[in-house]
């Protein structure tokens, strides 16, 4: 979130001459030189399409020269005008065009430097809900909500964020009880056992770049504690199974009393699945005890994965489940036909150097082998882009000619590698070329 690719500018030219970088520490400056620098208000919130004003002052012999650099580098020159007592000021306003995060306020004035950083934040919003409204003793709450942030464009999701979870028991005040992190969509949701009745909200600290939130609270009423219930016996047979085949699950409902565990009747059990390699719990179907709380349900066999059972807390009984159970579905595959091996060669990004913003041209030569290697025209191959350190990232799609040779171009914004890749189809394997290092200058 809140990360966009900014064209650098070059050093700014103030008043003839060149505003060198300055110290990065807040408030910094030379012993002959501006100070009192101030910020105001800060850090900045941009919160509308208007954007928000901020005053800049600095003590000074003389005006000097001032700028604002953004995290990227991005300078931004200002016109100081005198505010009475050796006092210089200037303001700038902040739109959403403006990158958000660390700025630096640079003044060169009286034969020195200095420098002060502050932050420009957007805003964000939590909703937030807590269910069910009322829940037994030792059963479970599910929280969930989301986080977003506001730029040019509306709400958007903000991911991989800290939210924090704070509740507050009746007559009490709110703590922290735990943290989840948003998912891609700016989603978070995380499970709580209750155990007291109260309030719950989520809280969000903010960034460098975002305003903190908080989002409303949602109250949750607890009842007395529920009986214990647990699922005995569950079993899903046969293992393995064909594709296609009845699977048979069977268990036994009980509940805890006075005489011990006993079956549980006219209750629901919920039967759900989680294929492999997958992470959530899918509803298939449900069924009602009988007399002696069993349960059984037959289902139409797809695909490999886990079983179990599932009691919802309900009627003064608590929550249960089963001990789950993995069933192996044995699915007939075709063999494919063998595909033609293929290979990317004389693959190169240039020029090297380049300078930023320029255009780097990419060459190279699709072949495939057939009885020897040959141009593999009309082909669609990606181009791929990572920093030192980083990981690939598509850039852009280039089509081979008749012969197997691509060509295109982009423009430079940083160095870092560059390599052609070919997916394959259903004639011919997938390939990829030799990754190339070109180095941009600025």
């Amino acid at each position: 979130m809140l990360k966009r690719i900014q064209a650098a500018i070059a050093a700014v030219v103030l008043g003839g001459a060149a505003l060198v970088a300055l110290p990065a520490t807040a408030g910094a400056a030379t012993a002959a030189g501006p100070s009192d620098l101030t910020v105001s208000p800060t850090p900045v919130v941009v919160a509308g399409g208007s954007g928000s004003t901020a005053t800049f002052t600095y003590k000074a012999s003389q005006k000097g020269a001032a700028r604002l650099v953004d995290r990227d580098g991005r300078a931004v020159p200002l016109d100081p005008a005198p505010a009475g007592s050796g006092v210089y000021s200037a303001s700038y306003g902040f739109t959403f065009r403006d990158e958000p995060g660390v700025w630096k306020f640079q003044v060169r004035a009286d034969g020195g430097t200095a420098s002060k950083e502050f932050q420009v934040h957007w805003t964000t919003d939590l909703d937030f809900d807590a269910s069910p409204d009322v829940v037994d003793r030792g059963g479970r709450i599910r929280l969930t909500g989301a986080l977003t942030y506001l730029d040019g464009g509306g709400r958007q999701a903000y991911d991989g964020q800290k939210v924090d979870i704070a509740f507050k028991p009746v007559g009490g005040s709110y703590s922290r009880v735990g943290s989840v992190t948003t998912d891609r969509d700016g989603r978070f949701s995380v499970d709580q056992r209750a155990d007291r009745t109260g309030w719950w909200r989520a809280e969000f600290a903010g960034a460098t770049d975002a305003e903190p939130a908080t989002s409303d609270s949602d109250r949750v009423d607890v009842r007395a504690a529920a009986s214990r219930t647990r699922i005995t016996g569950f079993d899903a047979s046969p293992e393995p199974v064909d594709a296609g085949d009845t699977l048979r699950l069977r268990g036994r409902l009980e509940i805890s009393g006075f005489a011990g565990w006993s079956g549980y009747p006219g209750r629901s059990v919920k039967i759900l699945f989680k294929p492999a390699g997958g992470y959530r719990w899918q509803y298939v179907t449900s069924d009602r005890t009988d007399s002696h709380g069993r349960f059984a349900a037959d289902v139409r066999a797809r695909t490999s994965g886990w079983w179990r059972a599932e009691f919802e807390a309900t009627g003064g009984a608590a929550y249960s489940a089963s001990a789950t159970d993995y069933v192996t579905v044995r699915v007939p595959r075709p063999v494919p036909p063998p595909r033609a091996g293929t290979r990317v060669i004389l693959f190169n990004a240039a020029p090297e150097p380049v300078k930023y913003h320029r255009y780097l041209t990419f060459r190279g030569k699709l072949q495939v082998w057939d009885h020897g290697w040959e141009g593999y025209g009309h082909q669609k191959v990606t181009v791929w882009f990572k920093k030192a350190g980083g990981s690939w990232h598509y850039v852009k799609t280039l089509w081979t000619n008749g012969s197997g040779k691509l060509w295109g171009k982009t423009t430079a914004s940083a160095s870092g590698y560059w390599k052609v890749v070919f997916a394959g189809n259903g004639e011919a394997g997938p390939s990829s070329s030799r990754s190339d290092w070109v180095r941009v200058k600025r």
